[in-house]
């Protein structure tokens, strides 16, 4: 059992995982703490899946995503809401496509449940667990307990009252809360991810409709098509939809930031290939003279990460630059990318030469939808932000009459 300090410290890790990772990285740190806390030797844990429960996370890869029925240790544990302690060879409850999986007959099994971040209400005495933490080991924890004659099975209430079982357990419980929020947000991004992609498919299917509708009326009367009333509804409704689809597309690319693939990348080819994205998009603005200044520093190393995101957070910055450049018809247009490092982080800076920007915007950057263009979907710099922080890096703006500039930590 971890004392005060080491608990502290824990708690410290997830917490600052909670807020800058994948729910998968949350609970994989939420499980390897239980297992280090406890001494086991392995652990898993489950979760709700249909009408069975689903290895979410455990210490052997082979068995995420195998699902076991709720008349398992587990199920009882979810469904009961009990502490179950058993010789799991002998328990008649144990799934055996388990140790199939692992090739090797689990030992002594400890199955908690991990109860709902939601409160019961109304009727409802309890809320339904959102799933069972179970660990593994080699030797009985509870020499007390005799299990090799059979399960001993334990209210939650009476197991938490228990000084002998709490003096071991103890910090379990303080990890409990976060795996079970781990599994909600989870849950949630799974269901936003394919609402939205089954919204935005629809968008573009209604899209190809209107253009089938125009083409009907432009059968049957083609004049109709000229009536400017017409015309400016078919046009507010292709806008409509097409911002709505856009604004989906842009969305379940926010889903993925936090599922990032790092790897050894030279932050100077990535603002390189930004550079010459930055200059296709100009020109494409039928930007006037506009130029694109690199100064890069070489002596920058290779570092560990992900190079299409971070493009896509620095073509964010510029883009928006351009797009201010352009608009406000700004003379010998122009963005900066440089890049040095400082006591081992990598800086980056991206600068315009344009009128900079009102306080009430500047003061929302990073907010969704708070400094929503006309036509955009108000995330591109939220996406940024959500990028620079999952590489554990920082980013802030300076804005004035000669110019913005942004700068990168990482």
């Amino acid at each position: 059992m971890a004392d005060k300090t080491g608990m502290e410290e824990y708690l410290q890790r997830l917490t600052e995982l909670s807020l800058g990772s994948t729910p998968e990285e949350l609970l994989k740190a939420s499980l390897d703490t239980c297992i280090d806390l406890t001494g086991a030797t392995g652990g898993s844990i489950l979760g709700e899946e249909g009408p069975h429960l689903q290895f979410l996370f455990s210490d052997v890869a082979e068995l995420i995503g195998v699902t076991v029925p709720f008349d398992s240790i587990a199920g009882v544990t979810v469904d009961a809401n009990k502490v179950i302690y058993t010789y799991a060879p002998f328990d008649a409850r144990h799934f055996d496509g388990v140790d199939e999986k692992i090739r090797h007959k689990t030992k002594y099994l400890l199955s908690m449940p991990i109860q709902s971040i939601h409160r019961a209400s109304g009727a409802d005495h309890a809320a339904r667990n959102a799933g069972a933490l179970q660990l593994l080991f080699a030797e009985n924890i509870f020499p007390e307990i005799d299990v090799e004659k059979g399960a001993q099975e334990f209210e939650l209430l009476s197991f938490k009252e228990n000084a002998l079982f709490m003096d071991r357990m103890k910090g379990i419980f303080w990890i409990l809360p976060i795996v079970a929020f781990g599994m909600e947000v989870m849950r949630l991004r799974q269901t936003s991810y394919q609402a939205i992609h089954e919204l935005k498919n629809k968008m573009i299917s209604g899209l190809s409709w209107i253009r089938y509708l125009k083409e009907d009326v432009r059968q049957k009367n083609p004049g109709l098509l000229e009536e400017e009333s017409l015309k400016q509804d078919f046009e507010l409704s292709e806008t409509a939809i097409r911002e709505g689809a856009n604004l989906a597309k842009t969305y379940l690319q926010f889903t993925k930031i936090y599922s990032p693939t790092f790897a050894p990348v030279n932050v100077n080819d990535v603002l390189t290939e930004t550079a010459a994205s930055v200059k296709a998009l100009a020109a494409e603005m039928k930007a006037q003279d506009f130029r694109v200044v690199l100064e890069l520093d070489w002596n920058i190393g290779m570092r560990n990460l992900d190079a299409g995101q971070l493009k896509m957070a620095f073509f964010n910055l510029c883009k928006n630059g351009v797009e201010a450049l352009v608009e406000h018809k700004i003379q010998s247009p122009a963005i900066k990318i440089s890049s040095t490092s400082n006591e081992g982080r990598v800086i980056i800076t991206v600068s315009d030469n344009g009128p900079g920007m009102p306080p009430e915007i500047a003061q929302n950057l990073f907010v969704a939808f708070k400094t929503k263009k006309e036509g955009g979907t108000g995330l591109g710099l939220t996406i940024t932000k959500k990028i620079i922080d999952v590489h554990g890096g920082t980013i802030t703006c300076e804005t004035g009459q000669s110019g913005t500039r942004f700068t990168i930590r990482i």
